[in-house]
């Protein structure tokens, strides 16, 4: 069934591959469904970063298709809970780490691990951050649920 989408909806959406994970290892997307006209103005970002060329051809200007990633990304992302970011990342944000709540686990080889989880992240600069940490089979699984409000409400049910 066809359902219209509220413009103010948020919902939330763990990875397919922290679903095994306790819940406080699980890091919860809030996600806004991405409607038609969400994905027309992401388009516009993308095709800026096409340059033509004199001779017929085409090029991509990089920095601009990243920055229209990152337009997509925070587009749909509105709020994350219970992230970690990488050592190097805590490195240079110390303040952050400070923050984050200690959670101690063992590994699938039997090592003592810890990670720090930042509780909510909301701010624009910070989720921009989040995205520059995710490995790419993560972003493309986050857009990809973006654009159908069926997985989002179905994991909304698994966790």
């Amino acid at each position: 069934m066809a359902k219209g989408i509220s413009s103010t909806q948020v919902l939330p959406y763990v990875l397919e591959r922290d679903l095994n994970l306790p819940k406080d290892r699980q890091t919860i997307f809030w996600i806004k469904p991405r409607k038609g006209h969400d994905s027309n103005m992401i388009t516009r970002y993308y095709v800026k970063a096409i340059i033509e060329r004199g001779d017929g051809t085409r090029d991509m200007d990089v920095k601009m298709a990243d920055n229209a990633n990152i337009v997509a990304f925070k587009t749909v992302v509105k709020k994350i809970e219970n992230f970690a970011f990488s050592d190097e990342y805590y490195e240079k944000h110390p303040n952050i780490k400070e923050k984050a709540k200690e959670v101690k686990y063992v590994d699938d080889d039997g090592r003592e691990c810890v990670d720090y989880y930042v509780p909510v992240i909301e701010t624009e600069d910070m989720i921009i951050d989040v995205y520059h940490e995710l490995d790419d089979a993560a972003i493309r699984e986050i857009m990809n649920v973006a654009s159908d409000v069926s997985k989002l409400g179905n994991v909304e049910k698994k966790y």
